[in-house]
């Protein structure tokens, strides 16, 4: 009965998501798609199990919108301990991120080949968490100062990490031209764009950042672990 209920709602968000049936903002129905897609990574709810519950034609709809998002939406601005793990995952996924501003509310879009850009948003919705749920673990319930230089500093170490595991697996493989024509295809994309690059106040770090920087080891970045099919 518990997953029904989680299953029903996480179909009312996919409606809610959907454009044709909605008169709330994009990044309304933004908000909806990302809290539907958490949902289902956290409780490994397949799109399988929701089409079920869904017209065909609405499914397709749905996650053609997914696939050209492909980010986490929500109201306001990110917090400064999201954008590691934003980094962390485009690093894992071979993509690009940037974040879009719409009527209030911010989204996490990545950009890259189809399935690695599906990937990054599915990854994304179950990393993110996971870095909350180690700071709160150290660092007590709430949310203060020091949780936030704990999560800076483990999310600078899952970064590190990232890029340690793709230049090994970089070194072991062959297709060194498809990789590279990739690479090239993102740029040109990421350049039409003509993003403007934020500006990162400077920060006195507490003790918190580098006890979270060691305890940044302990996040599993599988993708076989994290993400379920």
């Amino acid at each position: 009965m518990e997953r029904e209920k989680l299953l029903n709602k996480v179909v009312k968000l996919f409606r809610l998501g959907d454009a044709s049936r909605s008169h709330t903002t994009e990044g309304e129905l933004l908000a909806a798609i990302t809290k539907a897609r958490e949902l289902m990574a956290l409780h490994n709810i397949s799109m399988v199990e929701v089409e079920g519950s869904l017209d065909e034609t609405k499914v397709n709809e749905l996650r053609i919108k997914v696939k050209e998002h492909s980010a986490y939406t929500r109201k306001g601005k990110f917090a400064s301990y999201d954008h590691p793990i934003m980094t962390a995952v485009s690093v894992l996924t071979d993509t690009r991120v940037y974040l879009k501003t719409n009527n209030g509310y911010q989204s996490c879009m990545f950009v890259g080949e189809e399935t690695d850009a599906h990937i990054a948003g599915e990854l994304y919705t179950v990393l993110l968490p996971s870095l909350r749920k180690f700071t709160r673990s150290e660092c007590g319930s709430g949310w203060s100062k020091n949780h936030t230089d704990y999560a800076l500093g483990f999310g600078r170490r899952v970064v590190e990490r990232a890029q340690e595991s793709v230049k090994k697996e970089e070194s072991n493989q062959s297709m060194a031209l498809v990789v590279t024509k990739k690479k090239e295809a993102l740029s040109q994309y990421m350049n039409k764009l003509s993003l403007v690059s934020a500006r990162h106040k400077s920060r006195n770090y507490s003790n918190e950042y580098y006890r979270g920087y060691k305890d940044g080891t302990k996040m599993n970045l599988s993708f076989t672990k994290n993400m379920r099919k």
